[in-house]
């Protein structure tokens, strides 16, 4: 699977560039990048080196680049080393494909990781269980299927722990706070369980905020990968009753696409649209206020008043 124009956007593969950012050296393996040495903030590593793929990426080689934000990987990857992100602090974004099914001790260690993009190439095993049971913080995860799969767009919600002590019993106890402890426990063999995940919602509700639990079921409702009938039909009860907060959430997040496709699954109320306008105003977010303009004289056109002669 090559990468194309969509997927590398800026990327520009040139030999005489490599030398300058990368350190390498050919393995039985394959291309072992060893150190990325660059100051760029977006960078994409090449797929190949001198014809030959790159299948490992060194230990400790982000860890001189602490600006870096966003990491296209390359899709053989097979092997990343211990601590190869280690203090890259304003590392938000990875992207890769799943022949990579494990990080190296302490990859991420330092990093507040916020967004991964998997690219499915062989099944649907991948990496993904050893990124988020490093990271305690919210992520989202989008896992891009093969031609003709379905794509899915997953929330994992922030989790940590608390040591508070119990003075007459004179121990510490460990305080879990947080559903996304229960979400990184959704794996079977490298593989995300789809129905597990789904079966953790009622912790997101009872434990993490409106705002996370909207869009945690508008994401499974939009990208439905193995989504079953009692989960989805679970997910927008949910949305039915929090479509006020659904609302400014679209808003916040400027999702136009998530608008449309609450219209469409005609899940929109005249209350929630209101208060849509009125978020959407407040933000001076003209695009979207539009929208549910148009929305709610879609579906719910103002009555002509009639009149009736007296007689």
């Amino acid at each position: 699977m090559k990468r194309d124009e969509n997927m590398a956007r800026e990327y520009v593969k040139k030999d005489n560039m490599l030398s300058k950012e990368i350190r390498y050296k050919k393995t039985e393996k394959g291309m072992m990048i060893t150190e990325y040495y660059g100051n760029d903030s977006y960078v994409v590593l090449p797929d190949e080196i001198e014809g030959e793929p790159v299948t490992i990426l060194g230990d400790y080689a982000f860890s001189r680049n602490l600006s870096v934000e966003e990491i296209w990987m390359p899709l053989e990857l097979k092997e990343v080393g211990r601590y190869a992100f280690y203090r890259c602090r304003n590392l938000r974004k990875l992207v890769l494909g799943n022949r990579l099914l494990d990080m190296g001790g302490g990859a991420l260690t330092g990093c507040h990781l916020e967004e991964v993009e998997i690219y499915l190439q062989d099944g649907k095993k991948s990496c993904l269980k050893s990124i988020v049971e490093e990271m305690r913080y919210q992520m989202r995860i989008y896992l891009h299927a093969p031609e003709g799969g379905q794509e899915a767009k997953l929330l994992f919600p922030e989790h940590y722990e608390e040591a508070v002590e119990n003075t007459p019993a004179r121990i510490l106890e460990t305080h879990h706070h947080g559903a996304g402890g229960y979400y990184r426990q959704c794996f079977y063999d490298r593989e995300l369980d789809y129905r597990k995940y789904d079966e953790m919602f009622y912790h997101t509700v009872a434990e993490d905020t409106e705002e996370t639990a909207v869009e945690l079921a508008l994401n499974r409702l939009r990208f439905p990968a193995e989504l079953s009938d009692k989960s989805r039909q679970g997910y927008e009860e949910y949305l039915k009753k929090h479509m006020t907060a659904v609302a400014k959430w679209t808003v916040k997040q400027e999702e136009v696409e998530g608008i449309r496709f609450l219209q469409r699954r005609k899940l929109w109320t005249e209350q929630s649209l209101q208060a849509g306008m009125d978020f959407a105003a407040e933000g001076s977010k003209t695009e979207i206020l539009s929208i549910f303009m148009d929305i709610r004289k879609d579906q719910f056109p103002k009555k002509k008043k009639t009149f009736q002669r007296q007689q």
